[in-house]
């Protein structure tokens, strides 16, 4: 009985390292992978970022609701956040730190590390990002890009 609980308990353990490991980003907080609404908006907040560092500024913009994609200002808002022109930023990696629902469960906050370069310098940059998402009448998670990205 002993033996085979052992083996169990081994063989659950190695399925989930192997699970774990086979996950795009494995920098992801165990916390985080506990709730699927964690989950679903560090997912997200990585896709914005990876849209951000591929320049893909209409991608980033449709994070945010409906009526506000038209007019965000995504490089603006990167220029307020990384105090250095878009075109002068490289992303090379990023990492989520931590995701915190709140107690409604319709606000969520995703807090991400950032290593950058400044191109054209040696300049190697580490700045947190704090990125806040809101659920929408349909159920959608719409980030407010206007918070997420200022100082």
């Amino acid at each position: 009985m002993r033996k085979g609980f052992f083996l169990l308990l081994v063989v659950l353990a190695t399925g989930g390292s192997l699970w774990l490991l086979a996950q795009p980003q494995t920098q992801i907080p165990f916390s985080v992978l506990l709730s699927p609404e964690m989950r679903k908006v560090a997912d997200l907040s990585r896709r914005f970022l990876e849209d951000i560092q591929f320049k893909d500024f209409k991608a980033a913009a449709r994070y945010s609701p409906l009526e506000e994609q038209k007019s965000a200002d995504i490089p603006k808002l990167i220029e307020r956040l990384f105090a250095v022109k878009p075109e002068f930023l490289d992303i090379q990696r990023f990492e989520v730190l931590s995701a915190y629902l709140d107690s409604t469960h319709r606000r969520a906050r995703v807090k991400l590390l950032t290593h950058v370069k400044l191109l054209n310098t040696n300049e190697l940059r580490k700045p947190e990002v704090l990125l806040y998402w809101k659920k929408s009448i349909t159920g959608a998670w719409e980030m407010d890009l206007a918070s997420s990205l200022q100082e």
